[in-house]
């Protein structure tokens, strides 16, 4: 099958995240074929004695659904299997039981593969070369396969919570400044992992971007903004926030421009050379902390 060849073979334990959701994807392409993996679409039962000609019609109908999704998830599992796991599944009649053969083996399901998804969040860590988007995906992945597990255990599943603070915790000492921000100036009603995660992305997008300027020190003023953020802890033993410091770009409390997220997700822009005394009296306080 042609869309097997584009799925890495499931072989073992640490490819069935990952295989089970791109085996998901293909199997959507055939009606019928995601629910017969469920269980929700299963052979029609025969018909009994003298049916009229409608219950004939539907039974054909149902039938010829069935046999045709459950034809396309049984051959595709078992074009995307090794040889080793394809034995464990070649005695199974139906798509439905080879799905569950599988689960049996290699889901979170039972005490011990539970305990090795749950060591494997908590273990998880930054990698160097990465960015974020990698993280969060692999963050997430093993975040779902654990609340599944404890679904499939009847446990209590784990809040969002638990899985923003290990986000939070695995950030490099380049977001010191934006773990800071997200505390004090975020809400507690949008703070959630998805809006995490795209904040996140913002933020190291801007940091690796050049900055335009108005005066043309594209260069000098990004790197002064950058070490602003990676060397704020040697500013502040000289100077200390306050709770009730106002920042005078966004107007929130607790910080100042130096260190206000919007006005480095917005580009760190420049003093305004127009002489417009609204505009430039925002940035007066970030440039002064940036030349420190």
């Amino acid at each position: 099958m042609d869309f097997a060849k584009h799925i890495k073979p499931l072989s073992g334990e640490s490819d069935w995240p990952i295989w089970k959701r791109k085996i998901r994807d293909l199997l959507d392409y055939q009606e019928g074929a995601v629910d017969i993996i469920e269980g929700t679409l299963t052979k029609p039962d025969p018909l009994e004695d003298k049916p009229t000609k409608e219950e004939q019609k539907e039974y054909k109908a149902a039938s010829e659904l069935y046999r045709k999704a459950n034809s396309f998830a049984k051959s595709l599992i078992s074009c995307a299997v090794s040889d080793s796991v394809y034995q464990k599944i070649m005695d199974k009649v139906s798509a439905y039981e080879a799905w569950e053969a599988l689960k049996q083996q290699f889901e979170a399901t039972s005490k011990d593969q539970l305990f090795k998804v749950c060591a494997d969040f908590f273990a998880f860590n930054w990698t160097s070369g990465e960015d974020v988007s990698t993280h969060v995906a692999k963050l997430r992945s093993l975040w779902n396969e654990l609340n599944n597990g404890l679904k499939a255990k009847k446990e209590n599943q784990l809040p969002d919570l638990i899985l923003m603070c290990k986000a939070l915790h695995i950030l490099p000492s380049s977001f010191e400044s934006f773990k800071a921000s997200w505390m004090l100036l975020t809400k507690d009603e949008t703070k959630t992992f998805d809006e995490l995660a795209m904040q996140l992305c913002v933020f190291e997008r801007n940091m690796k971007q050049p900055i335009k300027s108005d005066d043309g020190d594209q260069e000098a003023l990004f790197t002064r903004s950058k070490g602003s953020f990676n060397n704020m802890k040697s500013k502040d033993n000289r100077r200390v926030f306050s709770k009730e410091d106002v920042c005078n770009y966004c107007h929130q409390k607790g910080h100042w421009v130096s260190r206000c997220p919007k006005w480095f997700a917005d580009g760190c822009p420049a003093r305004d050379k127009a002489g417009n005394g609204g505009q430039n009296s925002r940035f007066e306080g970030a440039e002064a902390t940036i030349a420190l």
